[in-house]
């Protein structure tokens, strides 16, 4: 109820009608209202007192009438206006209806009449301005996002374009509005290489639920990298009304992948030489083996990819052979190029080169475990490898692969203590140790390949 803190003005140019009312509105609790007799006054006084409510009078004495009053007052005050008279012509009633009145009261009428008719319209006006406060709200803050918002009705056609829209595709916003999204508008989809017509966002079904990737075409022939996302409107019925289409701009997005990317080739690139650097190295110190960790570690990845595993793992083994015999930089020269058979002093140094090169490996942050493996390269299933003796699971996978690889192709090779014993000789071996010594997965899969076709020989 809004009774005491209402303020009415009161707009009757008869004096006993004017106190009926005061009397009337005072006894239903409402404060004395301020009361006129001419439409000119009423004007003059509604724009000083700003009242909640008019009761207006349509016929009154002098240039304005109520009505005439009335549509003044709508560009002046907020407040609402409820028509007291004893006139109900279809002119009248037409003319009155233009203004828009929150009420219309024929006289004589009950007090109780004037009450509900107060109070509703009092509720009414609430209403009406909260709706418009929300909406200036809404307007102001679509204004005044970075996100270009564009709403179509359910047919397609646009009723709403914002600032960031018209700037993005460089159009007038009552150049879009009406006009149905496609023709004036024009996005494609990256996925698709299409247009996005008014008939996709129609019936896209949530394809634009998330934001997709595309590509706004501006009126002068420009293109703007675009996060497309379309949602339905929805009304009280739970039926959809239309769309909201959002468009962000995707270039900075775009700017940083892309120097993203670069950064990432230039880091791999950097990683690729490191890891060449390292393999050169090694083999420097030992010219009979050149070449031997680059082909263990191209046959221990065929061997990989065979057996199934993922690409992490692929290029932790292409990595780990590649450096699987760092570790002899620490094997004095004329141990590694020994034409005869080592003493059993020798073969103790010797094996401690896969330790060292995992104490070297292991100062470098690989994503993945190559120190580790290359420490195992030598373990055996069975538990009679080097340097630590482990048995089954304990070897990692990557290790049992890199073991078949590098025997296959070290008796296939020549060293300075012998010449090459040949493949056949080298697969007997392995398939000798298959389940024992080595894994018997990798075994199958290496045997597998020379089978069909694979040779050191090929790239």
């Amino acid at each position: 109820m809004h009774e005491m803190n209402t303020t009415i003005l009161l707009v009757e140019d008869e004096p006993v009608i004017a106190l009926d009312i005061r009397r009337r509105l005072q006894q239903l609790g409402y404060p004395a209202p301020v009361a006129v007799t001419t439409g000119e006054e009423a004007v003059l006084r509604a724009v000083s007192l700003a009242p909640d409510i008019i009761l207006m009078d349509i016929f009154l004495s002098g240039t304005l009438d109520g009505i005439d009053t009335a549509a003044l007052l709508r560009d002046r005050v907020s407040a609402p206006v409820i028509y007291l008279t004893g006139h109900a012509d279809e002119e009248t009633l037409r003319r009155a209806m233009i203004t828009e009145p929150f009420g219309y009261i024929l006289k004589p009428f009950e007090d109780r009449e004037l009450h509900t008719c107060i109070e509703m319209a009092l509720y009414k006006h609430k209403m009406e301005s909260d709706i418009r406060n929300k909406e200036r709200w809404f307007a102001t803050t679509l204004r005044s996002i970075g996100d270009a918002v564009i709403t179509l009705d359910g047919s397609g056609f646009v009723t709403l374009i914002n600032a960031a829209a018209a700037r993005m595709f460089g159009i007038t916003e009552s150049r879009a509005t009406g006009k149905l999204f496609s023709d004036q508008l024009r996005v494609r989809d990256d996925t698709t290489g299409q247009l996005i017509t008014t008939r996709a966002i129609l019936a896209s079904n949530g394809q634009y639920i998330q934001p997709s990737p595309a590509t706004a075409e501006t009126q002068s022939g420009k293109t703007v990298p675009v996060d497309i996302t379309v949602s339905d409107t929805i009304d009280l019925q739970n039926q959809i009304t239309g769309s909201v289409i959002v468009l962000r701009d995707a270039t900075d997005r775009k700017r940083s992948e892309e120097l993203l990317r670069t950064s990432l080739a230039q880091l791999r690139r950097t990683f690729e030489q490191t890891v060449h650097a390292l393999a050169v190295t090694s083999e420097k110190r030992d010219p009979y083996t050149a070449g031997h960790q680059t082909r263990v570690a191209r046959l221990a990845c065929a061997i990989a990819d065979r057996m199934g595993l993922h690409g992490e793992s692929i290029e932790a083994v292409r990595v780990a052979g590649t450096l699987h015999d760092i570790g002899k930089i620490y094997i004095p020269a004329e141990i590694l190029a020994k034409p005869g058979k080592l003493t059993n002093l020798e073969m103790d140094l010797m094996r401690t080169h896969p330790t060292v090169g995992h104490d070297i490996l292991s100062q470098i942050s690989f994503p993945w475990p190559v120190a580790d493996i290359v420490h195992q390269h030598h373990e055996r299933l069975d538990g009679t490898g080097y340097p630590n003796g482990l048995s089954g699971q304990d070897i990692l996978q990557e290790s049992r692969i890199l073991a078949v690889a590098d025997v296959v192709e070290a008796m296939s090779s020549h060293r300075p203590y012998r010449p090459s014993l040949g493949l056949p000789p080298a697969l007997e071996e392995i398939r000798s140790g298959m389940g024992t010594a080595y894994d018997k997965d990798a075994v199958e899969a290496c045997i597998a390949l020379f089978e069909a076709g694979f040779s050191f020989l090929t790239d």
